[in-house]
């Protein structure tokens, strides 16, 4: 048995970027919608997402916040425009990557695009299904 099918060389790149027009809203100078740059999350940062959204109550009870979990996703698939960037934070007076997509985009739009990083990271199924193939 060979190793070749496994060479870096011989497959397709799982982390190539996916342009995405989120909303009619942003526009270039020409007038023309701008897409924002998608990529699919490495193993280590899917994990951390899911890590990131849970929380510990008093009682020590572990609790999953869905919320959070589908914002992480997205802060993390997007790379375009840089939810980090300083610049564009200041411009809508926030100071995280969250903040700035609560402000930035409206609920369907966030909708969309967090719909649009669950598919290129292959988390588009239904979140019931999710947890019903977790239990069993």
């Amino acid at each position: 048995m060979s190793l070749t099918a496994f060479l870096k060389e011989n497959v397709p790149n799982p982390f190539d970027e996916v342009n995405f027009v989120v909303s009619e809203r942003f526009r270039d100078e020409n007038g023309d919608p701008v897409a924002w740059k998608l990529r699919a999350m490495n193993p280590e940062k899917s994990l951390l997402s899911s890590d990131n959204a849970m929380c510990i109550d008093k009682k020590g009870n572990a609790d999953f916040k869905v919320s959070a979990y589908y914002k992480n996703i997205v802060v993390n698939s997007v790379v375009f425009p840089n939810l980090y960037d300083k610049s564009l934070q200041d411009s809508y007076n926030v100071m995280s990557p969250d903040d700035l997509l609560n402000v930035m985009l409206n609920s369907r739009e966030f909708n969309r695009l967090l719909k649009k990083c669950q598919e290129i990271n292959g988390l588009d199924k239904d979140f019931d299904i999710l947890k019903d193939e977790v239990k069993n």
